[in-house]
């Protein structure tokens, strides 16, 4: 729901220049890695080129038999080309799945048999009788649930609702008939459809799947490609590692995974909802390029976007590069507690860069945000660093050195909804309580806002909540407009400093040409 704007805000040392924006200086080129300190990978991400020693795969073996057949704890080397699965395979206990190199494990299967008609080709596909209806699409996009999409030559075709409504670059699924009908001549070129209900999926301990392409899984709604979770359920599997895969083209999340799991260095692109899905507590999600996903429409009010993280404790997401997914960025969303996110470099999302919502203890340092908020409801909400109805309960949320750019707002506390009992709230009420944000740099287009701003008629937030901004450093299009939100009120530079408990007393604002 769109709600007024209401914001504060606060002043320090004013310096009045007449510059032009130069880019930060913790942005990198793409595909280079980043040092300790600075924010993006730190390594070389996706399937990189190397041996393994173990039990060998084929693309033509029947690698479930092969798994069934060897005790727990087993190397399985799959060689390199496609490895087409139409369920997943399911580890036992410690077995590693490693690639090669150029090893592609595919939840899809080729189409063949087409016949042209009127501009239109037609086969008989691998369709259930009905298609899902997990999850909550966009206005934009009513038929993301169904899961079953179709490539053609590696690129994921648009679903429409009828034969008729097909043209180049879409298909239509007929469910009840069975067969697929693509608007782009299939001579000669590879259409795939996707099949297979997940990749990899167990629900044990100390699993490994590395440096392989996991690709075209028909995965439903909040079930991932690689899944550790029972989804629904309450098993899951702890101690996976996933590291140097390209995750890519899965219908609904890319990499679910539970406690003490380690995700790093993979590509996850184009994933159809979520990039990845998390629950427990002590897993590091770090050096990993999440780029392209939420690609199929669903809504990210629902639950769309790079990465979204449930009823954890003592996660740390760091060093990640976050680009262009249509949702938030990087999502804790009920129950979190202890959360890190360092050095993470966010851009380009559609919703909020780092939303931490109905949530507890975070350390949010040292990322570079930029131009979030790309579909904006108004009021405070798809800001650069999103507080939403969480609070500091054993010791604080600090946001803390980060450098905030662009979109429709900056950092921003939002007390909205009256959520405090909303479950899962394993540590106490969801209030904005105890939130300190010091020493980063926001830089504020026309219209933005940073500070704090509530819908649910009480004050505390802006009284006795503890929350505060300190020594920071802003960025402004002029002096004298409201850039601020504090007690109810859209204010100025001179009226934020010193508002609440003293925000900002030790900040300082400059002019910026843009």
């Amino acid at each position: 729901m769109t709600r007024r704007r209401v914001w504060a805000w606060g002043v320090g040392a004013v310096v009045v220049l007449a510059l032009a924006l130069v880019p930060s200086a913790l942005a990198r080129p793409d595909g280079q890695a980043s040092a300790d300190g600075v924010p993006g990978p730190r390594i070389v991400v996706g399937p990189v080129e190397g041996g393994c020693t173990g039990v060998r795969i084929g693309p033509g073996d029947d690698a479930q038999r092969t798994i069934d057949a060897h005790p727990a704890g087993t190397t399985y080397c799959l060689t390199a080309g496609t490895h087409r699965v139409t369920m997943p395979l399911v580890p036992k206990e410690g077995d590693s799945l490693v690639g090669e190199g150029n090893s592609v494990l595919s939840g899809s299967v080729e189409l063949t048999g087409w016949v042209g008609a009127g501009g239109v080709w037609s086969t008989a596909g691998r369709l259930p009788s009905e298609p899902s209806d997990s999850g909550e699409c966009a206005e934009s996009a009513p038929l993301c649930t169904a899961a079953e999409d179709v490539f053609l030559d590696g690129r994921r075709l648009t679903r429409v609702d009828a034969a008729g409504a097909v043209g180049p670059g879409t298909f239509f699924a007929d469910y009840k008939a069975g067969r697929i009908v693509v608007g782009d001549d299939p001579g000669g070129r590879l259409v795939e459809q996707a099949v297979a209900p997940s990749l990899v999926s167990a629900f044990v301990d100390d699993v490994t799947v590395a440096n392989l392409v996991i690709e075209q899984a028909a995965n439903v709604g909040q079930v991932a490609a690689i899944e550790a979770r029972e989804v629904g359920g309450e098993r899951f599997g702890s101690g996976w590692t996933i590291r140097s895969n390209e995750v890519r083209l899965n219908h609904a999340v890319g990499i679910g995974f539970a406690s003490d799991s380690t995700v790093s260095a993979n590509v996850v692109r184009d994933q159809g909802q979520l990039g990845f899905g998390a629950w427990g507590s002590g897993s590091a999600v770090s050096d990993n390029v999440i780029t392209g996903n939420g690609a199929v429409g669903y809504s990210f009010e629902w639950e769309a976007g790079g990465g979204k993280a449930w009823l954890t404790e003592d996660m740390v997401i760091e060093h990640n590069l976050v680009r262009d997914n249509r949702g938030p960025g990087l999502w804790t969303d009920g129950g979190n507690m202890r959360t890190t996110y360092a050095f993470n470099e966010v851009s380009d999302n559609d919703g909020a860069g780092i939303q931490h919502e109905i949530s507890y203890d975070a350390l949010i340092t040292g990322n570079d945000i930029r131009d979030n908020g790309r579909v904006h409801k108004g009021w405070a909400w798809e800001a650069g660093i999103q507080i939403q109805s969480s609070g500091g309960v054993g010791e604080r949320i600090e946001v803390v050195g980060n450098r905030v750019t662009g979109g429709p707002n900056g950092i921003t506390l939002i007390e909205g909804g009256d959520r405090a009992e909303e479950w899962p709230a394993p540590f106490g009420p969801h209030l904005v309580r105890n939130v300190w944000v010091h020493d980063n740099v926001v830089v504020l287009e026309r219209g933005g806002s940073s500070g704090a701003v509530e819908d649910i008629e009480d004050p505390t937030v802006f009284t006795d909540g503890g929350n505060r901004f300190e020594a920071n450093t802003y960025h402004l299009p002029t002096l004298d407009g409201e850039y601020f939100a504090w007690g109810g009120t859209e204010l100025p530079w001179s009226a934020w400093r010193g508002s609440g408990s003293g925000n900002d007393l030790t900040g300082r604002v400059l002019t910026v040409t843009r």
